[in-house]
């Protein structure tokens, strides 16, 4: 299994690299992100975070200001500093990103059951 996973980081390699970040569209005054998200928003809202309130600016920013279209794992350590300092302990800079184990938006594990068994 552990062969798998490694294999698979090394297949994510090329494409976390070429991601480049995209500027936000300019929102209008108020405007909530789930009005042209809203399948992310449903993702999010129906999952752990959605449900401790954690609110799209935590890991993407402001739209207007500082928005990241692709939050990097520095973005979590407010919260899960423990577990991000054990990423960066095991994986290289350039592939640090949440989504090589979590479901973007809903953040459920992509290897492990509820209990701990790898899949």
């Amino acid at each position: 299994m552990k062969r798998l996973m490694i294999f698979l980081l090394i297949l994510l390699i090329p494409v976390v690299v070429s991601a480049k970040e995209k500027k936000h569209i300019k929102t209008l005054e108020n405007q909530e992100c789930i009005e042209c998200h809203a399948s992310e928003a449903q993702l999010w809202e129906g999952g752990k975070h959605g449900l401790m309130n954690v609110k799209c600016v935590v890991c993407h920013g402001s739209p207007d200001e500082n928005f990241v279209a692709k939050p990097d794992i520095t973005r979590c350590k407010g919260c899960h500093y423990e577990k991000v300092a054990d990423v960066e302990k095991k994986l290289p800079p350039n592939i640090r990103q949440c989504s090589l184990c979590h479901a973007l938006h809903s953040v459920k594990n992509k290897f492990h059951s509820e209990g701990g068994e790898v899949k």
